[in-house]
Parts: C-alpha cells; sequence; structure tokens
C-alpha cells in the first residue's frame, strides 16, 4: 500500500507500523517505549505525527479532493503516536511541521521535569537515548524550578541489578520484557501520579534473563552491578564476538578497558538470540581477570613448576615427544575450542603420527543430524515442540525461542533501517498456546512452568520414552502398557495426544538435551521416533562448538583410542583447558605419564601434575569460528585483554612444531583457515557477524 511520508511516497505491506515507515523514509521521530522484539504500547508519547488518511464514500469510492480532483485527506484531530498507528492506503504522515515539532518539544520537556541532573556521574552518560532526545528534540531550557521528585537513588532489584528510581522515566520497557520475553511477570509499576514507581514482589529477580533489562533501560535507571562505575561507553573497545558458553552462538558485545573485560552485552543476531542473552553468559566473564591466573609458561624442574620462556617450554616438549612413539601420544581438546583450533590439533596429531585425538565433552551420539535438521528459526516458529532435558539452563536463548512459537507470531521482516521498531502483531499479555509445547526430563525444570503438559519419566529412561511414543506413532490403534505409561511418565491418552499431535504438525521440531545424548541408544531410539512422526531434530550440544569439532572431524581413528582411552593407555597426553585430574581415580594415571603438557587458565588439579603448563587465552580472547547447534558458522573474535604471553591452540602448536623443526598447518588462525576454506568452501575471514547457515552435502 503506497504511503506519503513528509512528501515522499513508499510502498509498504499491510500491517507495517507509521513508525517504521517513517524510519524506512529516511526520517526520524523519538521514542522511548518502543523497541524492537517487544509490544508496543504509546506510553511515552514522543513518537507524535500529524497523520491523515482518505476516506471512501458509501459507494465505495474514495471522497475526492474538490480542487484537485485527488482522494482528500481528512487529518486525524490529535496528533497520533505513530508507535501504534497502522499504515493504511493513501496515508500521509507529518513530522515536520510546527506542530508536530512543539508537541515533540513539549513531551521532552515531560521527560526532564523530576529526571536528575545526573548525567556526569550516571554509568548511561553518552550512551543514552534520553540526552540523545533531549539534544535533538528539546529546546535546552526548563521552565521548572521547583524542586524535582526525590526517590530512593540504588535500590538493588537483585545482587546484580541496581534501580535508580528517581532517573526511571516509566517507559515500561523492563516490565514487558519479563512479560513478553522469558513469560515471567517480575516487575510492575507500584502507586499512581507522581509516586509511581517500578518494583517487584520477588527479590533478586528470579530469571535466568535479568540482565537484559539493564540493556532495555533508555535511561541510567538500570544499571549492572557488576560493571558500574567502571568506564565511559565511549572507553570502550566494544567488540562484536559469539558467545562460547553454549552451543547457540549468541551474538554478544565485549566491552574491554585498559586490559580487562568490564561488561557483556547482546549483539544483534535476528536468526539466533535476536537481542537477548541469558545472565551466565553476561555476567560470567570475570575470571579473566582473576587472581592467579596463568601468563607464562612453567616448566617442571626438581620436582616444582618455574616459569619458563615459550622457547624453553617448547624445545622440552619436543625432545620428550622424540623419543616417544607417535601412537603412545594423545591430543585432546575442549569442545568450546574454535574451528582454527581445531585444525591446529588435527594437523599435530598428524605430524606425531597418532590416532589419539579427541574433543571433550563430546557426547555418545552424534550433533549432526541424518535427516530432518532443524535451525533455530524453525524452533520459533514450530507448531508442535517436544523438548527431553532441561534446555534453560543447557542453551538459554533456545528457551526463549521455544517461548516466541508460544506466541504464534513469525519473525518480522527486516526492514531498510534493521528489525522493525513497533511489530504490531506483539501485545501486551498476549495469550500463549502452550498447548503446543510439551516438556520431558527425569526431573522438574524451568520450561515446564509455560508447557501444555509436562512429562517426568525414570532417570536414565529416555531410551524406553522414545521407544514407547514410537509404538504409539507406528501404530495409530497402539496403546501403552502400564509399564510403557511409567517409562514416559504419561498415561496413555496424553501419550496418544502428544504424538497425534507431533505426527500431525506441518513444522514440528523435537530437541534433544544432554540426557538423550549421553547414551547412543537414547539418540538412536529418538531419532527413530522423530522419523515415524515426520518431525525435525534440534540436538543440544554440550559445549559452544561441539557441532563444528564433530564436522571437521577431531575424533579419534578408534573409539578405544578417545578421551577416556587415551587417559588410561597413552604414554605422553597433551590436554588443552580440560582437568581430568579432578576425578580421584584418574590422578594416579596421569602421574604416570612419561610426558604430561598442560595448556590451561589456572593452574588446576591437572596442571598441578603437568610436566609443562601452557598459559592459555580464555574464550574471550581468540579469533576464530564456531558451528553453533544449528549448523551456522559464527565469527569469534578478541577482545583487548591484558593476559601475558598466553595463547590459543595455534600459539601452542606454532611453538611445537618450530621446535620440531616443521611448520604446521594449523600454525596460526590465517593458516588454519586456508585449511578450512579448503574443506568448507567459506572464507572464514569474511563471515557476517551474524554468520552464515550453509547447507553442507
Amino acid at each position: 500500500m503506497k504511503v506519503r511520508i513528509n512528501g515522499l511516497e513508499m510502498d509498504f505491506p499491510a500491517g507495517t507500523s507509521a513508525i517504521d515507515a517513517v524510519f524506512a523514509a529516511g526520517n526520524d521521530v523519538p521514542y522511548f517505549c518502543s523497541l524492537p522484539y517487544m509490544s508496543p504500547i504509546g506510553a511515552c508519547r514522543m513518537c507524535l505525527a500529524r497523520v491523515g488518511a482518505p476516506r471512501k464514500d458509501r459507494d465505495g469510492s474514495w471522497i475526492l479532493d474538490e480542487e484537485t480532483g485527488e482522494p482528500k485527506i481528512f487529518w486525524f484531530p490529535n496528533l497520533m503516536a505513530t508507535c501504534t498507528t497502522q499504515v493504511m492506503e493513501g496515508m500521509v504522515i507529518d513530522t515536520e511541521s510546527e506542530r508536530v515539532k512543539d508537541a515533540q518539544n513539549g513531551m521532552v520537556e515531560f521527560h526532564l521535569i523530576n529526571h536528575p541532573l545526573d548525567c556526569p556521574v550516571c554509568d548511561k552518560g553518552g550512551a543514552c537515548e534520553l540526552q540523545d532526545r533531549s539534544y535533538e528534540y528539546g529546546n535546552g531550557l526548563s521552565r521548572f524550578e521547583f524542586d524535582k521528585r526525590h526517590t530512593e537513588k540504588h535500590h538493588p532489584l537483585s545482587d546484580l541489578i541496581t534501580l535508580d528510581r528517581e532517573r526511571c522515566i516509566h517507559c515500561k520497557r523492563c516490565v514487558r520484557f519479563f512479560e513478553e520475553v522469558p513469560g515471567d511477570e517480575l516487575l510492575d509499576f507500584i502507586d499512581r501520579a507522581n509516586h509511581t514507581y517500578i518494583g517487584t514482589a520477588d527479590p533478586g529477580l528470579p530469571n535466568n534473563f535479568s540482565g537484559n533489562i539493564v540493556d532495555v533501560c533508555p535511561v541510567g535507571a538500570l544499571l549492572d552491578a557488576s560493571s558500574r562505575f567502571r568506564g565511559r561507553n565511549w572507553e570502550y573497545d566494544h567488540i562484536r564476538t559469539t558467545s562460547m558458553d553454549d552451543a547457540t552462538g549468541a551474538a554478544l558485545i565485549v566491552d574491554a578497558r585498559t586490559g580487562r573485560i568490564e561488561r557483556i552485552t547482546p549483539g544483534l543476531n535476528p536468526d539466533v538470540n535476536k537481542t537477548w542473552i541469558d545472565d551466565g553468559v553476561r555476567f560470567g566473564h570475570e575470571y579473566c581477570d582473576a587472581p592467579g591466573r596463568l601468563t607464562t609458561p612453567l616448566l617442571r624442574r626438581q620436582g616444582e613448576l618455574e616459569p619458563v620462556s615459550w622457547e624453553e617450554a617448547a624445545a622440552f616438549i619436543a625432545g620428550r615427544l622424540e623419543g616417544l612413539s607417535g601412537k603412545d601420544v594423545g591430543v585432546v581438546i575442549r569442545a568450546d575450542s574454535t574451528l582454527e583450533e581445531g585444525v591446529a590439533a588435527m594437523a599435530l596429531a598428524e605430524e606425531l603420527g597418532t590416532g589419539q585425538l579427541d574433543h571433550a565433552p563430546r557426547p555418545a551420539a552424534s550433533l549432526i543430524a541424518a535427516r530432518g535438521a532443524a535451525t533455530i528459526t524453525d524452533l520459533a516458529t514450530a507448531d508442535a515442540i517436544l523438548v527431553v532435558g532441561d534446555v534453560t539452563e543447557e542453551a538459554g536463548i533456545l528457551d526463549l525461542r521455544i517461548k516466541d512459537a508460544l506466541k504464534g507470531v513469525t519473525p518480522p521482516t527486516l526492514m531498510a533501517h534493521g528489525v522493525p521498531i513497533a511489530d504490531l502483531r506483539l501485545k501486551e499479555r498476549m495469550p500463549r498456546r502452550r498447548e503446543i509445547l510439551t516438556v520431558a526430563a527425569p526431573y522438574r525444570v524451568d520450561l515446564m512452568r509455560h508447557a501444555g503438559s509436562a512429562a517426568r519419566y525414570p532417570v536414565g529412561g529416555e531410551a524406553a520414552f522414545f521407544r514407547a511414543l514410537s509404538k504409539l506413532a507406528n501404530d495409530e490403534t497402539a496403546t501403552l502398557d502400564a509399564e510403557e505409561e511409567a517409562a514416559t511418565g504419561l498415561t496413555g491418552e496424553a501419550a496418544r495426544a502428544l504424538v497425534s499431535r507431533l505426527t500431525g504438525a506441518k513444522n514440528g521440531v523435537l530437541v534433544m538435551g544432554g540426557f538423550v545424548l549421553a547414551r547412543r541408544e537414547a539418540a538412536d531410539a529418538a531419532r527413530a521416533f522423530a522419523k515415524a512422526a515426520g518431525v525435525n531434530e534440534l540436538a543440544v550440544g554440550p559445549m559452544a562448538n561441539s557441532y563444528g569439532l564433530e564436522l571437521l572431524g577431531v575424533l579419534p581413528s578408534h573409539e578405544r583410542y578417545g578421551y577416556k582411552g587415551m587417559l588410561e593407555g597413552a604414554k605422553a597426553l597433551i590436554i588443552s583447558q580440560l582437568d581430568p585430574a579432578q576425578d580421584e581415580d584418574l590422578k594416579e594415571r596421569l602421574r604416570d605419564k612419561e610426558l604430561l603438557v598442560v595448556h590451561d587458565i589456572f593452574l588446576t588439579d591437572t596442571a598441578r601434575l603437568a610436566d609443562v603448563v601452557l598459559p592459555a587465552a580464555s574464550v574471550y580472547e581468540r579469533d576464530g569460528t564456531v558451528v553453533n547447534l544449528e549448523g551456522r558458522f559464527l565469527p569469534v573474535r578478541a577482545a583487548p585483554v591484558d593476559s601475558g604471553s598466553s595463547t590459543d591452540l595455534t600459539g601452542v602448536v606454532r611453538a611445537i612444531g618450530e621446535a620440531l623443526g616443521k611448520r604446521l598447518d594449523g600454525r596460526s588462525v590465517r593458516s588454519a583457515r586456508r585449511n578450512l576454506k579448503k574443506r568448507f568452501d567459506l572464507d572464514l575471514a569474511e563471515l557476517p557477524d551474524v554468520g552464515t547457515l550453509p547447507r553442507l552435502k
């Protein structure tokens, strides 16, 4: 439909909001309460514009202007909030007239009536929407000379979030976030008029995604307690990267200053995490500058670990390796290592001539679906979902995307200015299609609160659970006996309803968590059920690059040479960022190794037994690539953190290779990417921020 914005005529699809039409036309209106991915409510009244539209006569024809012969524009008597106004054929929007500018100026003045003059000491200073809008749309003067409202300045909503009630402009973003995104109503307005404030009856904000309210707050009312007073926004290095905390691959912005990470905020990736991250990702970075972090290599001399140079450490390792048969050496890396580190590990194993190569933790079952692999977008648009496991803890973003599916609203189409600012399909307290979700686990998990049905099956009973469901999927007349009902944790009627819903779905998804993947028998039974029901599967790997390292082939030549096998059988071990000595039964076996090389961030139990300890880069200090649980290649970029001579595994392999007199394939990220380009036909140095999802053969 055609809409004219400030004289420019453009075409928009039905359902577009007026505010998005204005931005698409290259114009601007101020706003506070609207936010992408949340319902528009028109609360702040900042996005006012003069709006008019033609009308049809009783015969269905347009009422024409007598002077021009064109459809006559009937202007609404009052200025309209563009975030809650839907465009219509022939609509005219004016954001530049004096009347509109006066109204916007007046709303800025109203917002500043009681706002404190905290800008010099406010953490939001320099990145504050109220500052920006005051400068752009205010007149710089205040006519209010009376005392401003005074309320509590530093109210702890939780150990992680601090609320400054004086700064709050009542935009309601934080209230709506909890209700609309994770689905928990934790915050609300309390009291009325000039006494209104944000409060909660749930101290501590018991929700895994509470930190997101700091990001949605347009002013400095809600602050991350862990990063308050650490620095100004313009002083930070803002590094766009990918979360390595779980297998979803959420987009992150890592803010670093003076060699340390000060805070982590979400980046935009519409197909993965939208603009949300969980609290574990947001607040889990402080170990990077913890006391006791390793920053230089250590070599055991006369029973004690002593600091040495990289050259000395590498020469010692090379000397010991030359005295060993290659097949007696094991190489194992952690499953959040990048693809480039995987190439380095494979190159080192090939040079040593060993088949004892693995990544850990590695589930018993493959993460790569033989058929019907689902994407995160498939999950967010599914019409029937069965989750087996605890995805809220294993991969928090999946929890939120499942709740997107419950709303029944497809992801918005991106516009010229990005994600629509006001998606008019979203409403406050909109009904959820809880009936499409079933959650099964051996104990009660948080997602069950939002599911239409929940099943608690016996511990370790995943295989029996899926075999019983497969029986129903393969035979419409079959019934479950008492033992099979106990195996599913459902009555026979409920189990039949679940299977019928999945088999009848146009886009059904089976989410397989760690409980399923831990046993090959359970995974095989799950995949047999997915095939019988005709649903797609989404396997949740244990770590950030579990899918990628399996896809790359960082695997033992035989299962007996895997991680557990090499801990017992190998004469020498090179271990990157794993701590098997936490198991007391393995400590003695590790002591008996002829060579034990540990690459880690801290002096772990395993590192204390090592002959050589090499300082490792944290997940925030690496350049590379990971592949998330849907098969999406995502870029990982290093933040400028002061970590001494720490390096990732490519640096370790380069040092060992040089000591051996070899130029190994994975000696650097650049070298590894040449190998990966041949393997995957992708230039990983040029990956977009949102990654790419190739359909690999």
